[in-house]
């Protein structure tokens, strides 16, 4: 589980928010991906700012993860361009494949063809894209609900402050403040 940390002027406060972070790492099955949690309770303002630090975990799934290249050939109608014939092997991400190639036939379910150049490097998914909307949804479950007005902040660590009205310079500095703090761990 992740190191955590609440700064709260509120010593029952800080219990509290400490166990509703524990709470939303735990439904989100999180805890153990990242290293540390902070989270800085200003009520008084109201702001409310948390960084996360993630461990380095990134598995980027290629096209030749999830395809089979059975054919290429040109075209006969344009002899500068090729069709090939891919067949899936892996539906997971065949739709964020279908948003990176030209399709121009498909005559089955696993079976495709088109006229996009096939790289089978090419990167079809990041898994850590994925994973910073789980963070991002962990942080929003931390916030109170009344804090409407929202700003997050990406990199090596994740920052994301909460408040009632328009952010202040000084509340500014405080989040990019523990984004350092936090990425100087890496």
């Amino acid at each position: 589980m992740a190191k955590i940390y609440v700064e709260c002027q509120d010593e029952a406060g800080q219990k509290i928010y400490d166990k509703i972070v524990q709470t939303a790492l735990e439904d989100l099955v999180i805890g153990k991906s990242l290293i540390e949690v902070k989270m800085i309770c200003m009520e008084e303002e109201p702001l409310f700012i948390i960084g996360a630090l993630p461990k380095t975990t990134s598995k980027l799934i290629k096209l030749r993860d999830i395809v089979s290249l059975e054919e290429s050939k040109p075209d006969e109608k344009d002899p500068n361009k090729t069709i090939s014939l891919l067949k899936i092997t892996d539906e997971t991400y065949a739709h964020e494949l279908f948003d990176k190639i030209n399709i121009i036939d498909q005559p089955s379910r696993f079976e495709l063809q088109t006229d996009s150049d096939i790289d089978l490097d090419m990167v079809v998914h990041d898994a850590k894209d994925d994973f910073k909307l789980k963070i991002l949804d962990f942080m929003n479950r931390v916030f109170p609900e009344g804090m409407r007005v929202r700003k997050a902040y990406h990199g090596k660590s994740l920052v994301m402050m909460a408040s009632e009205t328009p952010y202040k310079e000084e509340w500014i500095k405080i989040a990019m403040d523990l984004k350092k703090e936090l990425e100087e761990k890496v």
